[in-house]
């Protein structure tokens, strides 16, 4: 596979319109933007829970790609030069750098796998689907076979793996179990190998095709389509939702109201800045605490409609 040459270009962010323009001259047309901004303004937003520590900086970084046409040293210099000249056009550029590395292509969809392994949570097992099982598998080890591609759930997450270790604390033969953002299927999976009866659904149509090539991997035989809680239908006696707290905490009030009696709502993807909040709107919505799961940052739980 190719080498790509990447070139890292360091400029102020008041002057990234005018290091457009310069680009789109040098027919550069392809690139990422780095900018601490970025993440500070989905935080403000509450777009997602978690994000990364960085401090803040004026600077953002341009990261730009070359299969062919790469350029060389000279090349480099006359566009740090053209960038620095942007002062002369009002805007301020700063100290502008120009670093260049190289990147391996990789087939990333499948390069992941190299550091994927089997799992065992509890009883469960989770074997990839790429690697033959090794051995017989243990007296009353569920085996679940798992590809999750570009979908979300390996197991690995803490998020997934407590929401699978509630999973096994419950008696599922025979009952209805919902899994609401499904992922890779990888809940309804296990859920399903413990007895019983699931539906699963995404807003994702790109996890909906994994769940459901997953779905058939196992040999198994239920519904999975796209759409939300809204779009299910009937009285489960468990709910999972392995999501994150600003989907489910307005998600409380309609899981409690759709809920068989006494029926139980597993709920993981929360960080511990959310932990009050979920906990004081699952009260306000008529749910009961009976568990409460940490690992690491992440938070998970098992609530029951207290009828």
């Amino acid at each position: 596979m190719a080498n790509w040459q990447e070139l890292r270009i360091i400029i102020n962010r008041t002057a990234l319109e005018g290091a457009y323009a310069v680009l789109s001259n040098w027919g550069i047309e392809h690139f990422a933007e780095e900018d601490t901004a970025l993440v500070d303004e989905a935080r403000r937003r509450g777009w997602g829970d978690y994000f990364p520590s960085s401090a803040s900086s004026e600077q953002v970084a341009i990261v730009c790609y070359f299969a062919e046409n790469k350029l060389d040293k000279g090349q480099q210099a006359e566009l740090k030069r053209e960038l620095e000249s942007l002062k002369d056009y009002g805007f301020d550029p700063g100290p502008v750098l120009i670093m260049e590395g190289t990147v391996q292509e990789q087939d990333w969809a499948h390069a992941w796998k190299e550091y994927y392994h089997p799992l065992r949570i509890g009883q469960v097992l989770i074997q990839p689907a790429w690697e033959p099982l090794d051995g017989e598998a243990a007296a009353g080890q569920i085996v679940v076979y798992l590809d999750p591609g570009m979908a979300f759930g390996t197991g690995t997450h803490p998020s997934t793996a407590m929401c699978i270790e509630l999973l096994q604390q419950l008696n599922l033969e025979g009952r209805t179990v919902w899994d609401v953002g499904t992922g890779s299927g990888i809940l309804a999976l296990v859920a399903a190998k413990l007895g019983a009866q699931v539906e699963a659904v995404d807003i994702d149509p790109v996890a909906v095709q994994a769940a459901a090539a997953n779905r058939d991997l196992n040999e198994l035989h239920f519904p999975i389509k796209r759409g939300t809680l809204d779009d299910l239908q009937g009285r489960p006696q468990l709910i999972v939702a392995n999501i994150v707290a600003h989907v489910i905490g307005p998600m409380l009030p309609q899981v409690q109201k759709v809920l068989a009696p006494k029926g139980f709502f597993i709920a993981s993807g929360v960080i511990k800045d959310r932990d009050g909040e979920i906990l004081a709107l699952a009260r306000e919505a008529g749910l009961r605490l009976l568990r409460r799961k940490e690992q690491g940052e992440w938070i998970a739980y098992l609530f029951q409609r207290g009828d």
